[in-house]
């Protein structure tokens, strides 16, 4: 026998919109170096984050929100069934000897050397400096001593250097990439999070989502929701590569995800220098690592765009000059309307915003913003808590005709309008609620109430049209003679 339970059914396209938690855990799911699999756990330091995952996407991501934002954060390390790799190593200088990587990295990162000294390798002498972020902060000088190898710390790779020699100025540059999950991997992680006692809304997947990534995305935040667990998650696509123009990396984009579409998750583009809150370095992050987090740290009804939140802390998309070196969608508009998440610059004021938190929902969804589908949770979780007790109480039905008591109705509907208001339009969150319970029900046969809950959003203006001109009190003196 079916067990008793309260069902509820979510609607879309009610607000005819045109085609083109507070107290909750911050989850983020993704790679690391270390640390149990599948094995959901809370951190709020980031030394204690560090000692047990060592380094990696999931390790940046979250340290990225303890620091920034100073709240404990749940993290989940999947399995890898993709290795970390590297690309050839690029040589620049007189030198002789040739470099190469051994190992396999353990992270995203813009790997560039420089000798400072020259000699011959395997002779004490020589001495470089180093760099996980393409030059923008440097180690400080290292003898290479008398090795032909040396171990880049936190990279998970070494540079070999042949027999030979290097001159002052040589330099060696490659880029790696961290280990990935496969789409069995990322939902054996979220079957982990779905267990866990821990109470989440919105967890942040730290890993380039492909097309299977996405469906697996989907499945699982739609097995959480049929079983009452209403979530949402943000993501991103993968990151430009180096010398793709904004042209090719939009067509490969809307290739890969034009015919998919989430009311449950964000999914972002473009990528960022983010401040490592693990080594200090510029690293090149997806846009999705500040975003993710800053959204956590809102309540669910505020929208990141907004301007007065501030600048997204450490993040730039500028270099030094002041020129766009990563997507800007004040610059180079399109990812947006292709419905992914980027960030911007405004005119006159300085720093990094999002520039809209985008769902990736089909056209005419009503959920069009992350608020949007947060908001709905809670209303989601509030109804659902309220209608478990009323599970099993009796109700008393009219003896003539067999359908609710008027009375019994009318109750029932407070209540629920009740803890709709509380959770909804104290802060508000929402502009209105309304619920209407249904007075047909047969009762005694199906032992079914059905009722219907509405929620009226806040709005969120994004245009404001003004008419600006001069004008002349002299000829409104002349006008009025």
């Amino acid at each position: 026998m079916s067990q008793p339970a309260v069902q509820i059914t979510e609607l879309d396209g009610a607000l005819g919109v045109l085609p083109p938690s507070a107290g909750k855990l911050y989850a983020v799911v993704g790679a690391s170096s270390g640390g149990p699999v599948n094995q959901p756990a809370t951190y709020a330091r980031v030394k204690d984050l560090i000692a047990t995952f060592g380094v990696g996407p999931l390790v940046e991501a979250a340290a990225h929100y303890i620091e920034r934002y100073g709240r404990p954060v749940l993290v989940v390390r999947t399995a890898t069934t993709t290795d970390g790799a590297a690309s050839a190593v690029a040589e620049t200088g007189t030198g002789t000897s040739v470099v190469t990587l051994t190992g396999t990295p353990a992270d995203d990162a813009e790997l560039l050397w420089q000798a400072l000294t020259g000699g011959t390798i395997g002779v004490a002498g020589i001495t470089f400096r180093w760099s996980l972020d393409g030059g923008r902060t440097w180690s400080p000088t290292t003898a290479l001593g008398t090795a032909n190898t040396f171990p880049v710390p936190g990279a998970g790779v070494s540079l070999a250097f042949a027999a030979g020699t290097v001159v002052a100025g040589d330099t060696a540059s490659a880029t790696t990439t961290a280990p990935a999950p496969n789409a069995t991997d990322l939902g054996a992680a979220f079957d982990a999070l779905a267990a866990s006692a821990a109470s989440w809304d919105l967890v942040h997947v730290a890993t380039p989502i492909d097309g299977a990534l996405f469906d697996a995305l989907e499945l699982r935040l739609a097995t959480l929701f049929s079983a009452g667990k209403e979530r949402a998650w943000i993501g991103s696509a993968r990151i430009p590569t180096p010398g793709e123009t904004e042209a090719a990396y939009l067509t490969a984009l809307t290739a890969a995800f034009g015919a998919r579409a989430s009311v449950f998750g964000m999914l972002c583009a473009g990528a960022c220098k983010l401040t490592s809150s693990v080594t200090g370095r510029k690293v090149r992050r997806p846009a999705s690592f500040p975003i993710a987090a800053r959204e956590a740290s809102l309540a669910e009804h505020i929208n990141s765009a907004d301007i007065n939140l501030g600048p997204l802390v450490g993040v730039s998309i500028r270099d030094a000059n002041g020129n766009p070196d990563e997507h800007d969608e004040s610059v180079n508009p399109g990812l947006d309307d292709a419905r992914f998440t980027v960030l911007r610059t405004w005119e006159g004021v300085a720093g990094v915003y999002v520039n809209r938190p985008r769902l990736f929902s089909p056209a005419g969804s009503d959920f069009q913003l992350l608020p949007h589908r947060r908001v709905l949770n809670l209303a989601h979780g509030a109804l659902r808590l309220y209608f478990q007790r009323r599970l099993n109480r009796p109700v008393r039905v009219s003896r003539t005709t067999g359908f609710i008591l008027e009375d019994e109705a009318v109750e029932i509907e407070a209540g629920a309008r009740a803890v709709l208001r509380s959770v909804l339009l104290a802060a508000p969150k929402a502009s209105d609620v309304l619920f209407t319970l249904s007075r047909t029900d047969n009762l005694l046969s199906t032992r079914t109430l059905t009722g219907d809950a509405r929620v009226i959003p806040l709005g969120y203006p994004e245009w404001v049209n003004l008419a600006v001109g001069f004008y002349n009190p002299a000829l409104a003196l002349l006008q009025a003679a």
